[in-house]
């Protein structure tokens, strides 16, 4: 007995000895001046050599402290979008361009799905185009407020989705104008300033619903993201179309990201990262080393100071 505990006390002894760990992060970084210009790339010294490097810019869309937030909440939600109209006359096809909204619109698709008493017409708002000589002169309709049209009848619930419909409507007999939209965007800007997106002309989910079973035209989504009603000749049958977007969300945001600059196949003692803006920047380096027996991280926030 007293043999076999001896060999157990040395065995324990030997592993003890040969215990494998994490290696402990040796890890700094700092930029090589204490400012930079607008479009000139910051240079950061990195030493130690961790095995993994994740950087936030600090720039909108990448700060380190928002990298978990997927809601935010805001009094300013704005909506901005952009038409170009050719052809036909106000006087012949008075109204022929809408914007509406619903928070009551229950998602189906069909002209039956369709109940024109769950939207409100928020077309007064914004600025619609002219009759254009060229499909590129686009119109912007301003950028717009949403939570100030209560006196449109749009008092928003921040916490139901929201959906926007482009309303088409042409009568046969004349010619009817074409429609195209080539930007959507909806914005939140929170209560530190920051600008998030909320929804795109790319994202926004759109939808073309004959309200007008009969109609022979329909809105149109391309790869050139661009939302087209082509309208027609006088002989064209009456239409009304609505290309209705997908519910979306006013408080869901995109977390912000990093960019994984090495792994541990590589050594980096340096990074470059160009600022576009002018401003007071928090650029955030997160470094690991992590293997079998566990892990050892350290985070690394420096200033970052661009001027114009």
């Amino acid at each position: 007995m007293k043999k076999i505990s001896l060999l157990s006390l040395l065995l324990i002894g030997l592993f003890g000895c040969n215990k494998k760990e994490v290696i402990v992060l040796d890890f700094d970084v700092k930029p090589e001046k204490s400012s930079y210009k607008v479009g000139e790339a910051v240079n950061f010294i990195i030493t130690g050599n961790p095995d993994q490097v994740l950087f936030f810019s600090g720039a909108e869309g990448h700060k380190y402290a928002y990298k978990d937030r997927t809601q935010a909440q805001s009094d300013q939600i704005t909506l901005e979008f952009a038409t170009n109209r050719r052809y036909g006359l106000d006087a012949q096809q008075p109204q022929s361009f809408r914007i509406l909204a619903s928070q009551t619109f229950g998602g189906t698709y069909t002209s039956a799905g369709v109940n024109p008493a769950d939207w409100i017409d928020i077309t007064s708002a914004f600025t619609l185009s002219g009759t254009q000589s060229t499909d590129v002169a686009y119109v912007s309709s301003g950028v717009v407020n949403l939570t100030s049209l209560t006196s449109l009848g749009l008092t928003l619930d921040k916490a139901k989705p929201i959906y926007f419909a482009f309303k088409y409507t042409g009568v046969t007999g004349t010619t009817q104008p074409r429609w195209w939209v080539n930007k959507f965007d909806i914005k939140t800007i929170t209560t530190d300033a920051q600008v998030l997106p909320v929804a795109s002309i790319a994202t926004a989910g759109w939808t073309s619903v004959k309200v007008l079973a009969t109609s022979p035209v329909s809105w149109i989504f391309g790869t050139d993201n661009i939302l087209k009603f082509q309208g027609g000749g006088a002989t064209v049958g009456s239409n009304q179309v609505w290309a209705i977007s997908a519910g979306l969300s006013l408080t869901k945001v995109q977390p912000d990201t990093g960019v994984a600059l090495k792994n541990m196949s590589t050594r980096m003692d340096a990074y470059q990262h160009t600022y576009t803006i002018a401003g007071t920047y928090t650029a955030t380096f997160i470094a690991s080393n992590v293997n079998i027996y566990g892990e050892s991280k350290t985070m690394k926030e420096v200033q970052v100071n661009i001027v114009p």
